[in-house]
């Protein structure tokens, strides 16, 4: 048996559609291993799980406001075909949307996964697929091309709660929720001030939330050779006083807003200068004997 080792483009597809509409979207799966690969396709739905952008597919029942197929003249959705090593083939999915489908969000996965158990596999006495690879389908049924998210932010905090000027770093969390039947992206800042001068602002990271569910929220930061996502930071030092964090959605996407203060102290010139006159009262407290 040889370890799946493919390549699915595109990753992750999103779509606004009317109700009652077809429409096609070309995949391309490479093989980058060494040997034949004998794989399959299926379709699966899927509903948001938790807060950090994980999905489950436990207990989600088929939507049959949506039909599947290839478009391939050779090979049918969830038939058996052969991938060589190094080659590459293009699916043509094929996606069908019922006239009568509810104006939401509907989300699936295409597969790729692989098949020991077809008559074509070398070895035929694995009894399941070992691995899979999927692409996330994002269908929006709209009766137009845009639509309409309502969002609010919830469980803004910045820690630790103790803040000193020199360390550690103060770390910004927030819950996004999803009130309505689309996604959309946390398009916006994170906006640092102090005395109503701009200290530092920070740009989210673009992340989906799904219809009527949340996500954390994480910064975009400016690296190379490419820009990665993290925890959104403010690194010291600061100046002692009051600050404001506000955190503000793109009003493109979904408009809202969160304020927070917090204040930092000098604790660590403060506990240096209680160790220094703790020191200085240890060695100096006893008078000098008289002569």
């Amino acid at each position: 048996m040889s370890s799946l080792n493919l390549t699915l483009k595109p990753a992750q597809l999103e779509i606004i559609a009317k109700p009652g509409a077809s429409f096609t979207q070309a995949y391309e799966v490479t093989n980058n291993s060494d040997s034949s690969q004998y794989l399959t396709t299926s379709i699966l739905p899927w509903l948001p799980a938790g807060s950090d952008g994980s999905v489950t597919y436990d207990n989600v029942y088929s939507n049959p406001n949506f039909s599947f197929s290839l478009n391939n003249s050779d090979l049918a959705l969830g038939q058996t075909f052969v991938l060589h090593p190094q080659e590459t083939r293009q699916l043509v999915l094929k996606i069908k949307s019922d006239p009568g489908a509810p104006l939401a969000d509907s989300y699936f996965t295409f597969f790729i996964s692989q098949d020991l158990t077809n008559s074509l596999a070398p070895d035929s006495n694995f009894a399941a697929a070992s691995g899979r690879l999927g692409s996330h389908l994002l269908i929006s049924t709209s009766s137009n091309q845009s639509v309409s998210s309502q969002a609010s932010v919830s469980n803004f905090t910045v820690s630790p709660k103790l803040k000193d000027i020199f360390f550690p770093n103060l770390q910004f969390k927030a819950l996004v929720q999803n009130r309505s039947g689309y996604f959309f992206k946390t398009a916006g800042k994170l906006t640092i001030t102090k005395d109503n001068l701009v200290i530092k602002e920070l740009t989210l990271f673009p992340q989906n939330v799904l219809s009527d569910s949340s996500r954390s929220i994480n910064c975009l930061y400016q690296t190379n050779p490419e820009p990665v996502e993290g925890p959104c930071t403010l690194n010291p030092p600061f100046w002692p006083g009051k600050y404001t964090a506000t955190l503000t959605l793109d009003p493109g996407q979904a408009a809202a807003s969160a304020s927070i203060s917090f204040y930092v102290f000098p604790y660590s010139f403060l506990l240096l200068a209680v160790l220094l006159a703790s020191l200085f009262f240890a060695l100096f407290r006893h008078p000098k004997p008289k002569s």
